[in-house]
């Protein structure tokens, strides 16, 4: 394997990593910064540490966790760096920790209850709706080869594929809304 095959797939594995977890990331930044531009401000900043710091990650598996650390750090920072500047009242380190100790604990809780809810949506669904969803996903997808498995035109598929992904995604609002 040469060292530019090796970046790439080290490019990729963060990508996906990254963007399976992003939107769980910016949840937790977002219950600790309260304004939206200061959250996009300093999920920027964590984007790129958590790059820089990519070799550091020792599992995979651990990414959300790690990444959880590295946006609580730089909360801290961002709220250190706003104390500086005196221009708005900020939270105290202390009442930022609780928080954000607060939500790690909770965070686990939510992933199984999402789970849950994906679970029983995904069980509400017909076979081929399974499958096809599955098969969207796997690493080796051929979407060609997968519009003609279902017997639909590629755009066909996509369509398809879209409305699944709707159903699910009304599915998961009601139950999640009647919790």
């Amino acid at each position: 394997m040469t060292t530019l095959e090796s970046e790439e797939e080290k490019n990729h594995r963060f990508l996906s990593l990254f963007t399976a977890n992003e939107s769980s990331i910016h949840a937790y930044v977002r219950r600790l910064v309260y304004r939206r531009e200061d959250a996009s401000d300093v999920m920027q900043k964590i984007a790129i540490v958590l790059w820089k710091k990519f070799d550091q990650l020792q599992s995979d598996d651990d990414f959300r966790k790690w990444s959880f650390g590295v946006a609580r750090f730089e909360v801290l920072a961002w709220r250190r760096d706003l104390a500086r500047e005196r221009e708005r009242l900020v939270l105290s380190t202390e009442t930022i920790e609780l928080m954000a100790e607060e939500l790690d604990r909770n965070a686990e809780q939510l992933d199984l209850e999402k789970e849950a809810i994906l679970q029983h949506c995904l069980g509400k669904l017909k076979k081929d709706q399974r499958s096809a969803l599955q098969d969207m996903y796997d690493d080796e997808s051929n979407t060609p080869a997968l519009a003609q498995k279902f017997g639909k035109s590629i755009t066909g598929f996509y369509q398809w594929i879209y409305r699944i992904r709707q159903r699910l995604t009304e599915c998961a609002k009601q139950v999640a809304d009647a919790r």
